[in-house]
């Protein structure tokens, strides 16, 4: 078997080719999310550090989010991170520093009003609060559903990627898997 497929690799060096492009095809996404995610960790840690040395004021924030490439909602999603870890005590630095915490998240909430929201809704909400400040109840109550509705749809929708990805890797796995059946069982047949 290993014999026929050494034989197959030197002999066919396409099947080698579109194999080793396959692996490299389905590995872009996975190399994309875990930059992302390190860039998320270290701008947490910056954030953290920052916390810790007295350093960082809310100003400051826009600037260390630029820097890293995080959005609104990673910003507020990384604080209030932070904040459960402070809170439980996981992190032991941290949980003298609750409050300063507490007032990161307070700035970006007032800098970024319904930050966990897409852009376009949070504006547009923002928008109706500043118009008609009598109604501002409703609208905050009205965010808080729309923000559980966006929760659910992004969940299904990163669930329904992962679906696709792995159903396209193994679909491809199975059409290299099967052409190289083919060629190992046609010598065998003349």
């Amino acid at each position: 078997m290993l014999d026929s497929l050494i034989s197959l690799i030197t002999s066919s060096p396409s099947a080698l080719i579109g194999a080793l492009m396959g692996v490299f095809v389905a590995m872009i996404p996975i190399l994309k999310d875990s930059a992302e995610s390190n860039w998320k960790k270290r701008f947490r840690e910056q954030v953290r550090n920052g916390i810790l040395n007295g350093n960082l004021k809310p100003e400051d924030m826009q600037h260390l989010h630029e820097r890293w490439s995080q959005d609104r909602q990673s910003v507020l999603f990384s604080l209030r991170i932070m904040l459960a870890e402070a809170i439980s005590a996981e992190d032991e630095k941290l949980k003298d520093k609750v409050n300063e915490i507490r007032n990161l998240i307070s700035s970006h909430s007032e800098r970024e009003p319904f930050s966990e929201l897409p852009e376009n809704i949070s504006l547009q909400l923002n928008s109706i609060r500043k118009d008609n400040p009598e109604i501002s109840e409703p609208v905050t109550q009205l965010a808080a559903s729309l923000n559980e509705l966006y929760s659910s749809n992004k969940a299904e929708l990163s669930k329904q990627k992962k679906f696709s990805f792995w159903g396209f890797v193994v679909g491809i796995i199975g059409v290299l898997i099967s052409i190289a059946s083919l060629y190992i069982a046609l010598p065998t047949t003349t």
